[in-house]
């Protein structure tokens, strides 16, 4: 069946997002199997959920700055999905500005997040840690976590791992004025010597069975909700214990 408006609106409603949540929401279009009028439909639904007191938080990242491609805040275009690109170009919303983790963001806290200047991906004044400050959810619209959780590396740099190290990545930014520096961000990444690779369905599986994340069928779609502060505190706790729950070793 092809998704209507009202479908989607009900269909968050009934996973558990409300008037005034700050939620970021990791997408796959495809995954809900049609929707009338594509992708802006799910943002207007999303939208109309969160009501005008809440914030809608996009991930618009863009990993060819790694590879020593130029950022531009204006043009580079997301690689995270239809949905985001969308989102990224809508007049009402304000971006996070980082070559790597950009978001785009509309709705109440838009400001706050377009004011992070947080040269670290992950770090204590990112996107990330304003999610925690605001107390806001995550969602994940068909995808696995190991390919959406990205929430997971902010734990993991604010915490502190052996497995992972700060790598500095410097390129050419162009900002929404059309002015160009070189300028170096920062990312944890993976101890690919040792043949770490990122593996965190165990720890979201884990989560699931405790309660943590919710899921709801909406159309074809697999979609989980969960509250950022949950999902910190569960997994410091559940990666002392075994820190394999969000990595594996290949050699």
């Amino acid at each position: 069946m092809t998704l209507s408006f009202e479908n989607l609106v009900e269909g968050f409603r009934g996973l558990g997002v409300k008037t005034g949540d700050t939620l970021l929401v990791h997408s796959s279009y495809k995954s809900f199997g049609g929707v009338d009028g594509g992708p802006q439909t799910v943002i207007n639904a999303l939208l109309e959920v969160l009501g005008e007191e809440g914030t809608l938080v996009m991930p618009t990242f863009n990993f060819s700055f790694c590879k020593g491609k130029p950022w531009n805040a204006r043009e580079t275009r997301s690689q995270m999905g239809a949905i985001t690109n969308l989102v990224r170009t809508d007049p009402r919303a304000k971006q996070v500005f980082h070559p790597i983790y950009s978001f785009a963001v509309i709705g109440k806290h838009a400001e706050a997040f377009g004011a992070i200047r947080e040269k670290s991906s992950y770090g204590p004044n990112s996107a990330f840690a304003k999610l925690c400050e605001l107390d806001g959810k995550i969602m994940v619209v068909g995808l696995s976590y190991n390919n959406s959780m990205t929430f997971f590396h902010h734990i993991e740099e604010m915490e502190g791992v052996d497995y992972r190290y700060l790598k500095d990545f410097t390129g050419n930014i162009t900002d929404w004025d059309g002015n160009t520096t070189v300028d170096t961000y920062q990312m944890l990444v993976r101890d690919i010597e040792i043949g770490v690779q990122t593996m965190v369905d165990p720890m979201g599986a884990l989560m699931e069975e405790a309660g943590v994340i919710k899921s709801h069928q909406i159309g074809e779609a697999d979609v989980k909700l969960m509250k950022a502060n949950e999902v910190y505190e569960f997994t410091v706790r559940e990666m002392k214990r075994d820190p394999f729950l969000l990595y594996q070793i290949e050699k």
